[in-house]
């Protein structure tokens, strides 16, 4: 496995990992130069993207680390928990005071295993 900083990953790439989890596709958005991130980092089997994380921060104080994706396939081997712990290191290294993620509550345990606490927040999807 092979994991990249802040390299340009395809449109197409991230959208077909998201689809694969059962996520809108979102591939229009990712093509877009609007589309900025903090720190993102993609893990490779070869040539395929089978993992992706992503945080936007505004550098000092908050980061928010979100769409946090493995492959179906590949899921169980531990790319998840690298993805996480890499983020986390280099979110810490540039001294961000505060890490916030949204998660499902059935992944609770996982999130729990970095030291997220549990608290309330909302959502909105508007598509």
């Amino acid at each position: 496995m092979v994991y990249k900083f802040n390299e340009k990953v395809s449109a197409k790439a991230l959208a077909d990992l998201r689809e694969s989890v059962g996520w809108n596709k979102m591939e229009k958005e990712y093509q877009s130069p609007l589309m900025t991130s903090y720190c993102h980092i993609a893990a490779y089997d070869g040539e395929r993207l089978v993992g992706y994380i992503d945080s936007v921060s505004n550098g000092v104080t908050d980061a928010y680390i979100q769409d946090l994706t493995v492959c179906p396939d590949y899921q169980g081997r531990g790319i998840g928990t690298e993805l996480m712990n890499k983020m986390l290191g280099y979110l810490k290294e540039k001294h961000i005071y505060m890490i916030s993620v949204v998660y499902d509550e059935s992944l609770r345990p996982f999130y729990e295993r970095f030291g997220f606490k549990n608290m309330l927040c909302g959502q909105i999807e508007t598509y």
